[in-house]
């Protein structure tokens, strides 16, 4: 029997979307630039060396997330929704970083309360992993648990890339039940009519193929919305020019350790897309500060998050 810790979740409505422009940052380039760099190698040597084997670097995050765990909602309006998937519910879950800071008991408790949302589509948004298969082969049973009616799918984010496994990861998410999205698109169906559900690879380290994936998509469900799940936000402008109607993102962990009104000081989207709802023309982007950590167990004013995203007509 499992000891309850995971209070109650905070569920929060997002804010209005506000305009996201593509102009890259200057300095710190999230994807080449040496801050990054330096930052990347010190957390992954410190996640695969050092914190596993210290005692109880489980307590800190797990009394953060016991305590502030948030579902985030929004309801977002798709152009050409079949009428039949108004009000679809999907569930984001990103950026769960299985690994030294997280305890199978504390991500059970998790998946207890997001399974009683009862979304019709779940997505895993990447970064299952932080740098092992073996990390996320210890929650098995807890991810086996997430189900949805009209599936459950995943993508892959930078710490998958980085287990340097990516068969072992994906046929192990696949044996959970989820279904990869490696560039390319399911349709979701419902009382006989269709909507796409794409999904590419990371941004930073993968080899993601956004044309591949919506021809995929145009493929399965021809003139239906399209639906767009990439671990790294700054595929948005990209895929707003190729008529994608919603992407849903996380990779940022909204900062993770935030001063309350400073910007972002660990930013990792070139275009600041660090958190929350962004619109470009008619297309809408929702970016989750995700379930985990890396590089240290803390989160300060930056509370975990998944979306829950409901589609309106």
């Amino acid at each position: 029997m499992r000891r309850r810790v995971l209070a109650p979740p905070v569920h929060a409505a997002l804010d209005p979307p506000h305009p996201a422009a593509p102009t890259p940052r200057a300095h710190f380039d999230p994807k080449q630039g040496w801050f990054r760099k330096i930052e990347r190698a010190t957390s992954l040597f410190l996640s695969r060396h050092i914190w596993q084997l210290i005692p109880g670097m489980r307590i800190p995050y797990g009394v953060i997330l016991s305590r502030y765990f948030t579902v985030s909602e929004a309801e977002v309006p798709v152009p050409g929704l079949p009428a039949a998937f108004d009000r679809l519910r999907v569930l984001f879950v990103s950026d769960i970083h299985a690994g030294p800071f997280l305890s199978r008991d504390l991500l059970w408790q998790v998946v207890d309360e997001l399974a009683g949302l009862h979304a019709d589509v779940v997505i895993h948004g990447g970064d299952i992993a932080t740098s092992n298969v073996r990390e996320v082969a210890a929650h098995v049973a807890t991810l086996m648990r997430l189900r949805a009616p009209l599936g459950v799918y995943g993508v892959l984010g930078n710490h998958d890339h980085y287990t340097h496994d990516l068969d072992g990861l994906t046929g192990l998410l696949e044996s959970c039940g989820v279904r990869m999205l490696d560039n390319t698109a399911v349709a979701l169906e419902r009382d006989g009519a269709r909507i796409a559900l794409a999904g590419i690879d990371d941004w930073n380290v993968g080899a993601p193929d956004l044309p591949g994936a919506l021809a995929e998509a145009a493929r399965v469900a021809p003139g239906a919305p399209v639906i767009l799940a990439s671990h790294n936000p700054d595929a948005f402008f990209d895929a707003a020019a190729r008529g994608v109607s919603l992407v849903l993102s996380g990779h940022t962990h909204g900062g993770q350790v935030r001063i309350p009104g400073r910007p972002v000081f660990v930013r990792m989207s070139r275009y600041r897309l660090d958190e929350g709802r962004y619109y470009k023309d008619a297309a809408q982007l929702i970016v989750s500060r995700g379930v985990g950590v890396s590089g240290i167990p803390l989160r300060l004013w930056c509370s975990p998050e998944v979306l829950l995203v409901t589609l309106r007509k």
